[in-house]
């Protein structure tokens, strides 16, 4: 087996010092930084993510999808959850551009895009005692959920013959894309890294926030088993897997790491899974606020490849 990979923040990749940031707290595809030049771009780079939105979105952390909990009963807990659920009721998103590498013209030629989404909403919480064929003396839980989701691209202008621009064909590619981190306001609770290991490849990942070059995203075969392997900052921390139409808990090691063997989804093609970890107050405190981190990566399933956004 390979030794851990270490994954940091790959600022390396933007080859040079950035410069020109641009925000837009209105309508996130609406071009704001000076100039015509920069609005073009921008508006081309808009063009390119809505053309990819598999590698802007995750698809996971807003699925309604509940999660089972079955916490222990004991007169130590308010409440004994059996499910919980993300309510999320509105989504505010906001786009941040930064340039760099100019060309002899004196046009960027990388462009380093920052995707902050604002989520609102309620954290549900099923409790109550499990009984055999069912559940009993249920109560419902519901706190607020103020939520910040994050993601890094990164992409580059390429030279694109006047005939397929006016087609539609982009000269903005998207090159790498990170992972995304979900914060939930005022959190204490922290993942510090997420072990994802295959019979073939150990990989360890620090920062979710990390560019992967679009021909280095994590590849699985179809059906691998995977181990994920959380580690946090706590020892009574809540850690469940984030995967559309599949939520299961991680067991607890009791030493601050907690483990789930899963497999990789049966068909070809770009995914995303993920890890969330929630304060034990979050679940078996009702009066405790909701107090959340996440973690999710892009994976690809063989024979796929992602090398068609890039030149």
């Amino acid at each position: 087996m390979n030794s851990p990979l270490k994954l940091s923040m790959a600022l390396l990749l933007l080859g040079g010092v950035l410069a020109g940031c641009g925000r837009n707290p209105g309508d996130p595809l609406a071009p704001t930084s000076g100039g015509s030049g920069a609005a073009n771009d921008e508006a081309e780079i808009s063009q390119s993510m809505q053309g990819a939105p598999e590698l802007v979105e995750d698809g996971q952390y807003q699925s309604t999808d509940p999660s089972q909990v079955d916490g222990p009963a004991g007169a130590a807990n308010a409440i004994n959850p059996l499910y919980f659920v993300r309510n999320i009721q509105r989504v505010e998103t906001r786009f941040e551009f930064a340039f760099a590498d100019t060309d002899s013209t004196g046009r960027p030629t990388t462009a380093f895009v920052t995707v902050n989404r604002n989520l609102f909403g309620t954290f549900n919480i099923l409790a109550g005692t499990r009984t055999e064929g069912g559940v009993r003396d249920t109560v419902r839980v519901r706190k607020p959920l103020a939520d910040h989701w994050v993601r890094h691209l990164l992409l580059k202008r390429v030279p694109v013959p006047v005939d397929a621009r006016l087609m539609g064909r982009p000269r903005w590619r998207i090159a790498a894309t990170s992972g995304i981190d979900v914060t939930s306001r005022a959190a204490t609770t922290r993942i510090v890294s997420l072990e994802i290991k295959t019979a073939s490849r150990d990989t360890v990942i620090t920062d979710p926030l990390a560019l992967f070059r679009l021909r280095g995203v994590m590849k699985f075969d179809a059906g691998e088993a995977v181990t994920l392997i959380a580690t946090t900052a706590r020892n009574d921390d809540v850690v469940v897997l984030l995967r559309a139409g599949l939520r299961a808990r991680f067991a607890n090691n009791g030493d601050n790491t907690y483990t789930l063997a899963w497999h990789a989804p049966p068909v070809g093609g770009l995914f995303h899974v993920g890890v969330n970890a929630l304060s034990n107050g979050t679940l078996f405190d009702d009066q405790a606020p909701y107090d959340s981190k996440a973690w999710i990566v892009p994976g690809v399933v063989r024979p796929a490849e992602l090398a068609e956004y890039v030149p």
